[in-house]
């Protein structure tokens, strides 16, 4: 029987909650270092055991840890709890820089342990509708990828949270936080691996003005020059890749686009089709042949966000391992090195870098 413990109550921790509740998994114990927000969440969950301190999450009675807190923790705390024993699903990304994610990958493997990354966007219904299609000899082999992943979670005004910290959130941004699931559904569908990139930052706020907790513009408050912080992650990044059969791609990551809350797309080209899916329509994937009209394939019971967590967290537990599909820590290393790739070429004027 499965006894889970989750580090952190912040808002992705309640999604994973409902994901555990619908699956019929008891929620030991929550931890966070605000005890009112553990509190609460416990209240709101029926969770018995809560508090500030990280000890009950390596009591035997637990079997699994869900890792909800900034990217900051990640290493040494999923460090610790796999040297214990702990199976560990962690929030995005795994860790930092490729050395941690290195060792991570190479503990769960040793200590044969399920560690999971949550990149739910291959638990979307389509998603292995286009992997069906993209991998048949009939599609042909892959030359060209591309796509976006557009929010406006990051326009200004805009709350001052950890995100903006580079201690708590790493270096990057955009490419951390949407880049990450976009990586994944590409590799995913493909089979192939993204080996090379070439990427340019946008930065159009560097200097902002803290009023009330928000963030504001220096030329909305060009008198205040008191309350500033500064922005050096990225609102917007523009990446070309290389793929290992080959093909080239290239996708728009932005923080900074009105009129989209959360929008993912992405098209395939082979040979002898092109196929794409985005999330908006999330319901439907489309696809063409030469000199043929767009093919509609729909789903008339798709799922969304919380859907696609809950069929991730239910494959985690599921006990029929064959067919588990959820992003292992080896994958989660990989998208790290991805991410650090990234970076290293955007501050060297968007030179080609290899992934490690």
């Amino acid at each position: 029987m499965e006894i889970v413990g989750i580090l952190g109550a912040g808002f992705i921790s309640h999604s994973h909650a409902e994901a555990l509740r619908n699956c019929g998994i008891k929620i030991y114990a929550i931890v966070d270092r605000s005890e009112k927000a553990a509190k609460e969440f416990a209240k709101k969950w029926g969770v018995e055991h809560y508090g500030t301190t990280e000890d009950i999450l390596f009591e035997e009675a637990v079997t699994s840890v869900h890792i909800c807190t900034p990217p900051d923790t990640h290493y040494e705390i999923v460090k610790r709890l796999l040297e214990a024993g702990k199976n560990v699903i962690c929030e995005k990304p795994l860790c930092f820089s490729d050395e941690e994610a290195s060792e991570l990958e190479h503990l769960a493997k040793s200590k044969h342990l399920k560690c999971a990354i949550n990149l739910n966007v291959r638990y979307h219904n389509m998603s292995s509708k286009m992997k069906e299609l993209v991998q048949n000899p009939s599609f042909g082999p892959v030359h060209l990828v591309h796509g976006r992943y557009l929010q406006q979670f990051h326009l200004l005004p805009s709350p001052y949270n950890w995100r903006y910290i580079p201690e708590l959130s790493g270096k990057m941004r955009a490419v951390t936080e949407i880049g990450t699931h976009w990586f994944d559904i590409i590799q995913y569908v493909t089979g192939l691996k993204i080996v090379q990139v070439s990427a340019l930052f946008g930065n159009f706020n560097p200097t902002r003005v803290l009023k009330d907790g928000m963030m504001h513009s220096t030329e909305e408050f060009s008198q205040e020059t008191e309350s500033v912080v500064h922005v050096d992650s990225e609102d917007v990044a523009l990446i070309n890749l290389k793929l290992s059969n080959g093909a080239i791609g290239s996708v728009v990551l932005s923080e900074i686009s009105q009129g989209y809350s959360n929008y993912l797309a992405y098209e395939i080209t082979g040979t002898k089709m092109t196929a794409g899916w985005n999330s908006q329509n999330n319901n439907e994937v489309y696809y063409n042949e030469v000199s043929s009209q767009t093919n509609v394939i729909k789903d008339g019971f798709g799922n969304g966000f919380n859907d696609s967590l809950q069929r991730l967290i239910a494959d985690f537990y599921s006990e029929d391992v064959s067919n588990n599909k959820y992003p292992t820590f080896e994958e989660g290393a990989n998208i790290v090195r991805i991410c650090n790739a990234v970076y290293k070429s955007a501050i060297n004027d968007s030179k080609w870098i290899d992934v490690e």
